[in-house]
């Protein structure tokens, strides 16, 4: 099987063949079934469900499995100019080739002897007329002529074309998905099972594919909780979700499961990786937790449908989360999720959020945005990921004359993330009747258990 002139893949010795150099390079039997699905699609992007299909036949096997086999053709690949192994993130990979044109001296035939002759770039016959430096100069200069004004025509154009997008706003929504394509895919979601409170529990770490892959243990993310005994002394099973965006570590906790989340308000706590962080009195927080959760702050209704959705079902979701930090000043996020599904992967989303802090209690952060989404769903390690691709239609944000320091932390992250994007992507991990878990766009991308109600239009 060719790949290039001098590139090709031997199917029998299941190897990879450069003839001009006179090297071989053997593959796996999944690299070469990968290799071969791409061949065949030199220049298409190809789905990671065909490559896994192509690789792994009738196999279940984990994400990683194909990105390491990528990984492994790149270095085999990575002698040959002019091939380029792309990652179309969301989608899948691209075979790319570029062929060099060679200089080759055009040819005729000798009508006598059939034989070919060369034709060189000074040819002429023995009745050929040079041309005088006149004559040439002049053709120089009118070639050049040419060539100038195809290349401002060709300017001119292209700042038409640009400055018509701008105006009618295409060129802002061309720069939005381009930027959501290269939004990572979860690509693990590791499991370790523990004790928390002398009850069996089970950690589930989520890791995106622009991450370094790592060994998240339970010590890490609990390792600096303490006098959680009459926070967690029920004996049922305990399930946690953690991620890390590489400035903030969130654990979404439900403390009562079995199968499902019996648990009415999960924990959620979120802390800086970079910032030292004291050690965590669970039962002061769920003391100052309860105190706060007095309050409904977030007071802003989801009801942003049109009558003519009346007879569908409505999806609520409902969560706090907590960062905590060394002080004592707790932040606390009152988040809302709503969703309406018009078909069975389109439909409409609202989220909101309030956020306060244990010392600032009558100052609040509050934000909202609502749009059209799009959900994908595949399997991850087992377990169903669904991601939603939301555009992003109206949103409102209302900034406090005073804030803390510790607020200032979801601050920023809002400012950055919520407030610039036209287009966003929101995951959701896992969800039962009563409850689900999200990363919602918080202290950037936020692990959140939240309670989960349906409501019919």
């Amino acid at each position: 099987m060719n790949i290039t002139e001098f590139l090709i893949i031997d199917l029998d010795a299941r190897e990879l063949v450069d003839i001009k150099n006179s090297t071989r390079c053997a593959l796996s039997l999944a690299e070469l079934e990968v290799l071969k699905s791409l061949v065949n699609h030199v220049g298409e992007v190809v789905s990671k469900e065909t490559l896994n299909n192509a690789g792994w036949p009738d196999r279940v096997v984990a994400p990683s499995s194909l990105t390491q086999c990528m990984s492994s053709l790149r270095k085999k690949l990575a002698g040959q100019t002019g091939i380029e192994l792309k990652n179309i993130p969301r989608y899948g990979y691209s075979l790319c080739i570029i062929e060099h044109a060679e200089d080759v001296t055009p040819a005729i035939v000798d009508p006598v002897s059939g034989l070919e002759k060369r034709v060189s770039d000074k040819a002429s016959t023995s009745r050929s007329t040079p041309a005088s430096p006149k004559n040439a100069k002049f053709a120089v200069g009118i070639a050049v002529s040419k060539l100038m004004n195809y290349h401002f025509i060709g300017i001119a154009a292209v700042v038409m074309f640009v400055a018509g997008l701008h105006f009618s706003g295409g060129l802002k929504v061309i720069v939005n998905q381009l930027s959501v394509l290269t939004e990572p895919d979860v690509a693990s979601i590791s499991q370790k099972h523990f004790s928390l409170a002398q009850s069996p529990s089970l950690l589930n770490a989520v890791q995106l594919d622009n991450q370094l892959k790592e060994t998240i243990s339970a010590e890490r993310v609990v390792g600096n909780w303490f006098n959680y005994e009459g926070v967690f002394q029920n004996a049922t099973e305990k399930q946690l979700f953690t991620f890390d965006n590489g400035r903030y570590e969130s654990v979404a906790l439900c403390n009562e499961f079995d199968g499902v989340c019996n648990d009415k308000q999960p924990l959620n706590l979120v802390r800086s990786v970079n910032a030292p962080t004291a050690p965590l009195d669970i039962q002061w927080l769920a003391d100052t937790k309860l105190r706060m959760e007095q309050v409904t702050y977030n007071n802003i209704l989801l009801d942003e449908f049109e009558p003519t959705d009346k007879g569908l079902i409505e999806d609520v979701f409902r969560a706090d989360v907590y960062y905590y930090s060394e002080s004592k000043n707790v932040v606390r996020a009152d988040v809302r999720l709503s969703l309406i599904f018009d078909s069975l992967n389109r439909g409409k989303l609202v989220a909101a959020a309030c956020i306060t802090d244990d010392m600032l209690k009558d100052i609040s952060i509050r934000y909202q945005f609502s749009g059209d989404f799009k959900l994908t769903k595949s399997q991850v390690d087992g377990k169903a990921v669904n991601t939603f691709l939301v555009d992003i239609k109206e949103r409102s944000f209302t900034s406090p004359q005073q804030i803390s320091k510790e607020s200032a932390t979801i601050y920023r992250e809002i400012r950055k993330n919520v407030l610039q994007n036209e287009r966003m992507v929101i995951r959701q991990l896992y969800q039962d009747d009563d409850s689900g878990v999200w990363m919602l766009p918080l202290w950037g991308e936020t692990m959140v258990w939240a309670h989960r109600e349906q409501v019919s239009l």
